[in-house]
């Protein structure tokens, strides 16, 4: 498969993708094997990510979460000498145990590095066969994603994030080599569609089988309806489909919103089987509205969660996230100048009719971005990532089809800047905040400490800690003055408390504490007040946040927040007698 896709590369592209690659994975493995190393002393190990790891528990059957990625790492860990120990299985604690183990998340981590940096080949072979004989579009795609700071944290944590990305496109790649190859390739296109799903149950990758239908199939259904005309309609749809997925809408939404769908159909351009599919499609909506797991996926709950308001609680408001939050993991993801050559590239494409079959096998990423526009309920950042790779196809299409006079100047500020960007969210990670800790507490020496989720306090001898829950205040025995004399110190973490305030989850309006995601009204009333530093009784002494300076992160920063998660400023206080 390789050798008929890169047949005709010359040897210095291939020796310069080479290159990249092992570039790739220096940047991501690196980083995998230090993070959280050595940060309270020589063989220390802080674990921050408590998403980590989450398949290896499911394996274990102690915790809901997709196995595939779980029964790779396990079966590294047999290999290197590490297995679970017997007790673990159906054992929740014993098993979370193991798997945020030093040694368990090291292999996590590697597996996910080593995953992310094989996306690029990957990405680099699939950039050749959507653009045939073009090796400087493919390889500028794989340098893009190569130095993707974006990328490249998602790739050194042991989430299945990377690895669910690597699938996917492992899967397109496959489904594009086996349209030129034919049926003889199919056992293996199935074989990385169950990856592709069960990774992360990204069920998407399903319709990437449209691409091995037979033209004349596609036509029964769509006969010679032009591509823009097809888009529109499934946008419409997606639209309405956003409408009747509302967790609390009027009855009456489907009567009203299912015949706007019918008037942007071309009817009389479809043939029977066409006309039959549109009649029926904009009905699915209300229909699976029935079927709770669809709910879960398209709208979400509004009912309480462990953590306070559920996903569904943000309402209609996610009509303003979502789609805000699709041009900030592009620009964070690419860096301005790559993420404006987006925008170039998908013209020039639609300009030059080029969006022909060759691209069906990336509708599945089509789909997927129509549906975390529209329809998400969950939207943290690290769910944007497989539209990272097809985003720096565009990118690189764009700046290659620069004029000669521009294109070299545009290449090289697009890289330098992505450079540039890589090495700032590096820096999250290398200068966390929360390794100012323990010099901290050496200084201040706190006896009583109260410390919210993921703060992580480091094991101070002679200091008492407790975890801070802001409902704890009226439920301590004695009220509000008994809870507040159990410590002198207060520690939040930004990671708990921005669910406060506009961010990937909330979005930009954040006016009302009943739509924002994963809090109460009470906890967003003190952390607002507490962060003011208005509260009557904490007083700030002191507040660590990791060094940002390129323009997207700091913009970024000050509306939304620290951009990656798990990563946030500390700040601490002193609590008035």
């Amino acid at each position: 498969m390789v050798e008929a896709i890169v047949q005709g590369a010359s040897r210095r592209y291939l020796s310069l993708i080479a290159v990249v690659i092992l570039g790739a994975l220096v940047l991501r493995l690196v980083a995998a094997m230090d993070y959280g190393r050595d940060w309270r002393g020589p063989n220390t190990f802080t674990h921050i990510n408590f998403d980590e790891a989450s398949s290896c528990r499911a394996v274990l059957g102690a915790h809901p979460y997709a196995a595939f990625v779980g029964y790779q790492t396990l079966a590294l860990a047999r290999w290197f000498g590490t297995p679970p120990p017997a007790e673990a299985y159906g054992d929740a604690r014993r098993a979370k145990a193991f798997c945020h183990s030093p040694e368990h998340l090291g292999i996590a981590r590697a597996h996910s590095a080593v995953l992310g940096s094989l996306t690029v080949p990957v990405l680099f072979m699939l950039a050749l066969q959507l653009f045939p004989g073009r090796y400087d579009v493919a390889l500028g795609s794989a340098v893009l994603l190569a130095l993707s700071g974006w990328h490249i944290s998602e790739s050194l944590t042991g989430t299945v994030d990377a690895a669910s990305t690597f699938f996917i496109y492992l899967f397109i790649c496959a489904v594009a080599w086996a349209k030129r190859v034919g049926p003889v390739s199919w056992p293996i296109v199935f074989l990385l569609l169950v990856a592709a799903v069960w990774t992360k149950y990204w069920v998407f990758a399903v319709f990437g089988l449209v691409a091995l239908l037979s033209p004349s199939m596609l036509a029964r259904v769509f006969a010679s309806v032009s591509a823009w005309r097809i888009g529109l309609v499934i946008i419409v749809y997606a639209g309405a489909f956003a409408c009747l997925t509302m967790p609390v809408k009027p009855g009456s939404l489907p009567w009203l919103v299912v015949p706007i769908v019918y008037l942007f159909v071309p009817w009389r351009a479809l043939p029977p089987a066409g006309r039959v599919l549109f009649l029926l499609l904009p009905w699915v909506a209300p229909l699976a509205m029935n079927y709770s797991r669809f709910m879960e996926f398209t709208s979400g709950y509004a009912t309480s969660s462990l953590f306070g308001t559920h996903y569904g609680a943000i309402g209609w408001h996610k009509l303003l996230r979502n789609p805000l939050n699709i041009p900030i993991v592009t620009l964070v993801g690419l860096g301005l100048p790559a993420a404006t050559a987006v925008a170039l590239g998908t013209y020039r494409l639609w300009k030059e009719q080029a969006f022909d079959d060759r691209w069906l096998p990336l509708l599945p990423v089509g789909i997927y971005l129509l549906y975390m526009l529209f329809l998400a309920p969950v939207t943290y950042y690290r769910h944007y990532l497989p539209l990272l790779p097809a985003l720096c196809l565009l990118a690189a299409f764009g700046l290659s089809s620069l004029s000669a006079r521009w294109r070299r100047a545009g290449w090289t500020l697009a890289v330098c800047w992505q450079l540039l960007l890589a090495v700032d969210l590096a820096t999250d990670f290398h200068f966390d905040p929360r390794r100012e800790l323990p010099s901290w507490y050496a200084q201040a020496r706190p006896e009583r400490v109260l410390a919210s989720y993921y703060v992580n306090p480091p094991p101070t001898r002679g200091t008492r800690h407790a975890l801070f829950r802001v409902r704890d205040q009226d439920n301590a025995l004695g009220g509000v003055e008994r809870y507040w004399r159990r410590a002198d110190t207060l520690i939040l973490s930004e990671n708990w408390y921005d669910t406060a305030f506009p961010n990937e989850l909330n979005g930009p309006l954040a006016r009302d504490p009943a739509k924002l995601i994963k809090t109460t009204p009470q906890a967003v009333a003190f952390y607002r007040q507490a962060l003011a530093d208005e509260h009557p009784r904490l007083q700030k002494v002191a507040h660590f946040r990791a060094p940002t300076f390129m323009p997207e992160l700091l913009v970024h920063r000050a509306l939304y927040g620290s951009f990656t998660q798990f990563v946030g400023d500390i700040v601490v206080y002193r609590i008035v007698p």
